[in-house]
Order: C-alpha cells, then structure tokens, then sequence
C-alpha cells in the first residue's frame, strides 16, 4: 500500500473514531480495537440501502474489516510515537470543516429549489442563441422486435400513430438490449442515427410510418414526427427542463453564496499574504 492510500485509510479510520475512550452502548458495538468503537449507526450509513441480501452481509463486513485493519496500524502507529505532519494535520482539519459546512448548508437551503415557468420562459428568451439547432434534427418514434411479431405488424400498418401499437401491446415497458427504446425519442440529429435508418427516412416527409427495417440487432419500425433543420431554435417546451436544471443550479449558488456572506459577518477574518512572500 503507497504512503498516500495509507494516509488516506487512516483518515477513513480517524472519521469513524467517534467515541474513543467512550463506550457505547453495547446492542450499539459492532466492533472494537482498543479503545475505539465501530457502531451500529455508522456501519448503516455507509451501507447503501440499494445492497440487499448475502450482497448487504459482504459488504458490511468488509466496513468491518477495513476499520479494523485501520485501527490496529492506527494505534500502533501512535504508540510508535509516529505523529502527522503540519501539513497533515491541515488536510484532517480541512476535512473535518467541509463536511460540516456542507451539513450546515444543507440545513439552511431548502431541499428542492423553486423555479417558476416565468422565469424559465424570461431566461428562454434572454438566451435563445443558446438553443439554435446546430445538424438537422428529426423528432421519431421507435419501436424495435428482435423477431417479427405479424399480428403488430398488422396493426402498424392499419394505424397512423405507432405509439398508440406501442402503449397498447405494452411494448414500451419491452427491455431490449438496444441503445434505442421503445417510445418517443424526441428530436435527435439525423446525423447520428444508425446508417439503416438515415437511408429509411431519407425525405422531407413526416408522419409516416417506416418499416420494418433490418439491422444486425433485429427489425425496427420508425415514425417521423417532425423535420427541423439546422439553425432553427428550439420551442420553450423542448428545453424547459433543461432551462429549470440550469437555474436551479444557479440558484443554489446564489443561495450558498449569500449565506456564505451573512456567516462571514459574524466571524472575525484576517489575512496575512505579506508572510508568505
């Protein structure tokens, strides 16, 4: 192990040292090494609810077995009378202040940050540039069989609206091991498309219904909902998400920034640059 991923792991090890010379409660202790506790609720924290079963059990105990390990060089390193350097007692100190800056700020910003379609209409607007078009684009809808099935295949061919064959033989909810899905695929460069399909839907033409197509993967159907070419600007109601994740964003900083500044007030600061030179 380098110095470095050492270091690192005693880190690890010195953020779960909550309680040392402290005992827990003992239903609460998972493990100890010397003074030093592993408990029950720090052990849950850094297990992901999403790992289940024998999966959970590994896991765990290798949290387990981790911190032990660490504890054991940990403390024996400190008996050895081995100390961090300045510059490392700084990046622990450093640590230690971000994460509970950041618990602080989570306390004070709200979990989910307003955006109102007014203002997503207003930044629209102010940067429409931003949303021009780049390569001609087509708005499609997809639907993919790894083998014909003839009696959808009949459908298709009576309907004028795939998406409506798609919802109804719930071939939308259909896993393929294909980069396109079943459905709506909303407006994609024609650019890159497959080959197949840019030689299938060659035309000014939309709403028709084209297929079935071959390719390596199995036969697909496509319907072209609508042609735009390159240098038009795309409708608020295509990019409104995409405008709401932005200033969601922006507002977020906005709103860290401001509490950065009403903290600030309260504490004393100074600096000394002239020492450093």
């Amino acid at each position: 192990m380098s110095y470095r991923v050492f270091l690192i792991s005693m880190f690890t090890a010195l953020a779960l040292l909550q309680c040392q010379g402290d005992r827990p409660p003992d239903a609460e202790i998972i493990a100890r090494v010397g003074d030093a506790y592993l408990t029950r609720s720090v052990v849950q924290s850094l297990t992901p609810a999403s790992v289940e079963g024998e999966n959970r059990s590994f896991y765990i105990k290798q949290i387990v077995e981790q911190w032990i390990e660490n504890q054991i060089l940990a403390q024996t390193a400190a008996k050895d009378g081995i100390r961090f350097s300045d510059t490392e007692q700084w990046q622990i100190d450093k640590l230690k202040s971000e994460i509970l800056a950041n618990k602080f700020i989570a306390t004070r910003l709200p979990y989910e940050i307003k955006v109102t379609d007014k203002e997503a209409e207003t930044y629209y607007n102010e940067y429409r540039d931003q949303f021009r078009r780049n390569y001609n684009e087509v708005h499609l809808i997809h639907l993919y069989f790894k083998e014909l099935d003839q009696a959808v295949v009949k459908e298709i061919k009576q309907t004028s609206a795939l998406t409506d064959v798609i919802k109804k033989n719930y071939l939308n909810l259909q896993v393929n091991q294909i980069i396109e899905r079943n459905g709506d695929l909303g407006y994609l460069p024609e650019r890159q498309l497959r080959p197949e399909f840019q030689k299938a839907i060659k035309g000014e033409k939309t709403g028709a219904i084209y297929g079935p197509i071959k390719t390596s993967d199995g036969f697909h159907f496509l319907q072209v909902m609508d042609r735009q070419d390159a240098g038009t600007t795309r409708k608020l109601s295509l990019v409104q998400d995409e405008i709401i994740e932005r200033l969601t964003v922006v507002k977020r900083l906005q709103m860290t920034r401001e509490l950065k500044d009403e903290s600030r007030k309260n504490i004393e600061v100074e600096t000394f640059y002239n020492n450093i030179l």
